[in-house]
C-alpha cells in the first residue's frame, strides 16, 4: 500500500481527497501546514506527495526545495495542487529548481487526481 502525504490547508478539500485516495488503497496522512511535513520528514518518508502550493507559514514550493536537500527525498515523486493557475494552465506544470512538477488546478477533479497518483507512483 503506497504512503501518501497530502499537504493541504483547507480541511474540506483534504478531507474529500483522503477519502478518495483511501478508497483506492492508498494510505494517507494529512497535514494542514508546511512545517508539519518537514517535521514528519525526519521520521519517515512517503511514496508521493501531495502539495498544495499556498500554506500558511512556509509555501509548497519552498516546502518542496528544503526536502529535496535531503537525499531520502530528491526521488519521492510531487504533484502540485493550486488554484493559482486553470486547468489548462497546470497541464503544463510547475518548475521549480530547474525540476518541473505535475500539478493539478484547484477545484480538480478527483478522478483526474487519481489517474495522476496512479502515473505518478507507477513512474517512481
Amino acid at each position: 500500500m503506497a504512503k501518501i502525504w497530502l499537504v493541504e490547508d483547507d480541511q474540506n478539500l483534504a478531507n474529500l481527497t483522503k477519502v478518495a485516495l483511501a478508497k483506492k488503497g492508498y494510505q494517507v496522512m494529512v497535514f494542514y501546514e508546511s512545517l508539519q511535513v518537514l517535521a514528519e520528514a525526519k521520521k519517515q518518508k512517503p511514496d508521493l506527495i501531495l502539495m498544495d502550493v499556498m500554506l500558511p507559514g512556509q509555501s509548497g514550493p519552498e516546502t518542496v526545495t528544503a526536502l529535496r536537500n535531503d537525499p531520502n527525498f530528491r526521488n519521492i515523486p510531487v504533484i502540485f495542487l493550486t488554484a493559482l493557475l486553470s486547468t489548462e494552465e497546470s497541464a503544463l506544470g510547475m518548475t521549480i529548481d530547474k525540476v518541473n512538477y505535475k500539478t493539478l488546478g484547484k477545484p480538480y477533479d478527483i478522478k483526474r487526481l487519481l489517474e495522476v497518483v496512479e502515473t505518478s507512483l507507477i513512474k517512481k
